[in-house]
């Protein structure tokens, strides 16, 4: 539809469009519409409308497409189908308006600037300029005007810098894309692709190249030319061999602080605090306080510092208040003086009064029994001749036993209370007190966790989302992390100064140093590197958690060629032998 509006306004105008239909442009299949009789119009505004006609359509189209996509339901085929023409429209139209391709951003220039055929134009004075004076070919110059030498000269350099530019992005894309399928075979069914597709080129360039030899037997009876063609030979190599050059490893960084302490609520409900510390030595700690009671109904958790309070290590951040805890320890504590006391009593030797009292008790016990054993034995001497009953004698008997047992047991308990404890009960005792200590420090523990500190200094940040509660953040140093590819990872080294641009301050360079290199690579979205870690001081705290830029470490200096020689020999000796 696009081409078919070229087509409709030639036609209006009076033109004739002798053919219409695709090409390959930059390897993508693109229509076109041969609108050449537009040149013949009397008229400058009617050849920029037959060029307008295409893009105005577009915009047209690109219209209709928001309507239908805006009114109906999204994720339907028609939805689809309009949001893909809504992009693809757009994109195509701004890409059309590019004036350094033949596209209607190039015919707009040409109409406007009234050159036709500016782009071969362009490229034959500019190539013929290049052949005079740079390679000093004896040819006659292009005679033209001041005006169109400025606009092809120009037009020449832009157009062959973005063709080159957007032509070697097409390649490396393809290429990649038929190497990492296929290997050798992909490479070589690119560079058959390429030669057909540029055999023409390629034969002009041989063409060139032929004649500039012939042309160089009369070059170099020029003294004064062959000069120049020496100092540049010269400088070429002082430049790419023996100057060396600064090298670089860059990479996108986010900017993270040095040290951070934060608190949070964990999926189960618990207090969870994390700390971590990067730099040379890193460290990354998790705890989590869970409360020794499961009868807790409420634990009310109360930060004591404000946002953007500065804070030292060892402050109080926040008290969790319970009185579950303190219940359970003056329990525990009472528990325990009640143990301490029974050890203490057991351990404790006898009164002398005890004592006394204790023997008197079995003086008179002793004094009762003989006193029944007597009685006992007048009895049974009146019982043999018959002066008393088999009952009352069996009834003093009774009270012979009952004297005898109880003069035995205050024995026994005058024993027991000259005998020393012994020692199963006293050690009985002992583990009971100490098992009663150890739980009454673990609730002393609970009770203490219920103060958190920090363990760093830095500035405290207040969150009010429900599973974050506050952040202490460290920002008198910062790190980055630098991704480094396996090909440049064995030139970094520890100490190596980094330079840092951050988006926040574009006029701002900072200057920090490779602390912490890697053992093994992470991986992101497919592509593995070695997260290299940067310190710097961050003096003015200007620098803040997340900011977004690159970092360049300085890994030495080398010479152009030794650069591309690397490159080159890494290719070769690893990805160019792995394809066969």
């Amino acid at each position: 539809f696009h081409e078919f509006a070229h087509a409709v306004i030639c036609r209006h105008y009076g033109g004739e469009v002798s053919e219409m239909g695709f090409l390959l442009l930059f390897f993508q299949p693109c229509f076109y519409c041969n609108v050449s009789d537009a040149w013949l119009f009397p008229k400058k505004s009617q050849r920029i409308m037959v060029t307008l006609a295409g893009p105005l359509f577009q915009l047209v189209l690109t219209a209709f497409a928001i309507i239908i996509w805006r009114v109906t339901v999204p994720g339907v085929f028609i939805n689809e189908v309009a949001r893909i023409i809504v992009t693809v429209s757009w994109i195509s139209f701004l890409f059309n308006f590019n004036p350094l391709l033949k596209l209607d951003g190039y015919y707009l220039l040409s109409d406007w600037l009234e050159i036709p055929n500016l782009r071969s134009r362009a490229f034959g004075y500019f190539g013929n300029v290049l052949k005079r004076k740079f390679l000093g070919w004896p040819i006659e110059a292009v005679n033209i005007s001041a005006r169109e030498a400025r606009v092809f000269t120009i037009y020449a350099v832009l157009a062959l810098l973005y063709s080159g530019i957007l032509l070697g992005l097409i390649l490396v894309i393809v290429g990649q894309f038929l190497v990492g399928a296929y290997g050798g075979a992909g490479f070589l069914l690119l560079a058959v692709v390429l030669f057909f597709i540029l055999k023409k080129n390629l034969y002009n360039l041989a063409i060139g190249i032929v004649k500039h030899f012939k042309y160089m037997g009369k070059l170099l009876k020029q003294p004064k030319r062959l000069a120049v063609y020496s100092l540049i030979a010269i400088l070429i190599i002082v430049v790419v061999i023996i100057i060396p050059v600064p090298n670089h490893v860059s990479g996108e960084i986010v900017v993270r602080p040095i040290a951070e302490f934060t608190l949070s609520m964990n999926d189960y409900g618990l207090i969870q605090s994390k700390y971590h510390r990067g730099g040379i030595d890193p460290d990354d700690k998790i705890s989590i306080l869970q409360m020794n009671s499961s009868q807790i109904g409420v634990l009310d958790l109360v930060p004591v510092v404000k946002d953007g309070q500065s804070v030292h290590s060892g402050d109080t951040l926040a008290i969790l208040t319970s009185n579950q805890i303190a219940q359970e320890i003056s329990a525990a504590e009472v528990e325990l003086e009640r143990l301490e006391g029974k050890l203490s009593l057991l351990r404790a030797s006898a009164k002398k009064e005890e004592i006394e009292e204790a023997r008197s008790r079995v003086t008179a016990a002793r004094a009762r029994y003989d006193k029944a054993l007597n009685d006992c034995n007048r009895a049974e001497e009146l019982a043999q001749k018959e002066l008393i009953s088999t009952e009352e004698l069996e009834s003093i008997h009774s009270e012979r036993d009952i004297a005898e047992a109880d003069w035995k047991s205050r024995k026994s308990a005058l024993e027991l209370v000259l005998s020393p404890p012994r020692p199963e009960e006293e050690v009985v005792l002992e583990k009971d007190v100490e098992k009663q200590k150890t739980r009454l420090d673990f609730l002393h523990a609970q009770g203490d966790a219920q103060i958190i500190v920090t363990p760093v200094n830095g500035v405290v940040s207040r969150h009010s989302d429900e599973s974050s509660i506050l952040s202490v953040v460290d920002y008198s140093t910062v790190e980055v992390i630098v991704p480094v590819s396996d090909f440049d990872i064995s030139r970094v080294g520890f100490g190596q100064e980094t330079s840092i641009k951050v988006r926040s301050f574009p006029h701002k360079t900072f200057t920090g140093r490779v602390v912490r290199i890697p053992e093994t690579a992470s991986e992101d979205e497919g592509t593995s590197y070695y997260g290299v870690a940067v310190s710097l001081a961050n003096v003015d705290t200007i620098l803040r958690d997340g900011m977004t830029g690159y970092a360049k470490i300085d890994v030495g200096q080398s010479s152009i060629l030794s650069l591309l020689y690397r490159k080159f020999l890494s290719r070769i000796r690893v990805e160019f032998w792995s394809w066969w």
